[in-house]
């Protein structure tokens, strides 16, 4: 019988820290060390909207740092062989790493706001920020965790559906042009992307409730792909 992939937490954070961790601090350092160097310094006013700027122009990447390969890489280079010689469920495992991705999703604000407040002066965390951070991860990341089931090129892809529904967004508040039914209809069954943006107005109850609902769809689907179908052409080792 499968167990749950307990054991393999430690280096799973391990390499997370390691690899996505690095990037958040190097994102950090340079935060502070920019900030230091304004002339003249700004007000501790300007910390938390400078938290925002940031976090908007990082989520994605760190995002796709955090869930890109997730499932396709160990099948591509074979490593599920050795990772799944022991009666471990792949399922719950690689859910597992999905979750320490959104871990450290959630550290993201808080670091940057650490970051601003050694160089102008202590501020609160934005936890609505950070809220709104772990719903892109659920949106985002859940799309790309699918997909990673499928193809190996699960980042790039959702990447071009992340770009496509913005596109698609813009037309749509254009007064002056008329969506076509098709692309429409494309608009509607993408993630709702917009309604996690950091600049959005804050979520409606039905807005979050879809919002939730579409992404644990997209990783029920994840987990029901990895329990039916085999990591590799022989099964599972």
């Amino acid at each position: 019988m499968s167990r749950v992939p307990i054991r393999y937490l430690p280096w799973m954070l391990r390499d997370l820290l390691l690899a996505q961790g690095l990037v958040l601090l190097a994102i950090s350092i340079l935060i502070y060390v920019v900030t230091i160097r304004i002339d003249p310094a700004p007000p501790v006013e300007f910390g938390p909207v400078g938290v925002l700027n940031v976090v908007r122009q990082s989520s994605l990447i760190l995002v796709l740092i955090c869930t890109g390969s997730i499932v396709s890489a160990d099948r591509g280079l074979g490593y599920y062989r050795s990772i799944f010689s022991r009666p471990v469920s792949p399922p719950l495992y690689y859910l597992q790493r999905w979750l320490l991705g959104a871990l450290l999703l959630a550290t993201v604000v808080p670091a940057y706001t650490l970051a601003f407040s050694l160089a102008l002066g202590r501020f609160p965390i934005q936890w609505t920020l950070v809220g709104r951070m772990e719903l892109f991860y659920i949106l985002l990341g859940g799309l790309i965790f699918l997909i990673s089931t499928v193809l190996r090129s699960d980042w790039l892809l959702g990447l071009m559906i992340f770009m496509l529904h913005g596109a698609l967004s813009a037309f749509r508040s254009s007064p002056s042009f008329h969506l076509p039914a098709f692309w429409e209809f494309v608009y509607r069954i993408f993630p709702p992307f917009h309604l996690v943006d950091v600049s959005a107005p804050p979520l409606t109850g039905p807005q979050l409730t879809h919002v939730l609902l579409y992404g644990a769809g997209l990783v029920l689907a994840a987990l029901a792909v990895l329990r039916w179908r085999p990591l590799g052409a022989g099964g599972r080792a």
